[in-house]
């Protein structure tokens, strides 16, 4: 079963990660387009987000079922520091993973707009954030 939860862990890891660095490609590759193009192509674009919803899912339910499988206290102990990291930029990551969707429904509802700006620079601190809590993952479990 633990083998189980770590596959999946790891496909919610792909979908996760890959969502970050697909949505950067994406806005790169449509700088030179008109704003008004380019924000009509981010927003039929975002679809791309649920795979990251997914992702997050995955990582958040297998996390917790290894966890509990390990034993809490043992995995925190097994961890140390690094995996205490993890699980704090996990919690701030999700935070500000809901105001990414928030400004994604709302860009959607308003056809761009105010928060469409926004998410451009909220997508990069995520992305910058997940690949944080792959490294101190990579610490605490080497």
């Amino acid at each position: 079963m633990y083998t189980a939860l770590l596959f999946f862990h790891f496909i919610g890891l792909a979908l996760g990660v890959g969502t970050g660095f697909a949505t950067l490609v994406l806005g790169l590759a449509t700088r030179d387009l008109s704003p008004t193009d380019r924000s009509a192509f981010m927003l039929r674009a975002s679809v791309v987000g649920k795979n990251g919803s997914v992702g997050l899912l995955l990582l958040i339910a297998t996390g917790l079922g290894m966890m509990v499988m390990r034993g809490v206290p043992a995995t925190l102990a097994w961890g140390g520091g690094a995996f205490h990291a993890k699980l704090g930029l996990v919690v701030v990551f999700s935070l500000l993973f809901g105001f990414l969707q928030s400004l994604v429904a709302k860009a959607k509802r308003e056809g761009g707009g105010p928060a469409m700006t926004k998410i451009p620079t909220v997508s990069r601190i995520l992305l910058a954030m997940s690949l944080a809590i792959v490294a101190c993952a990579v610490v605490a479990f080497h």
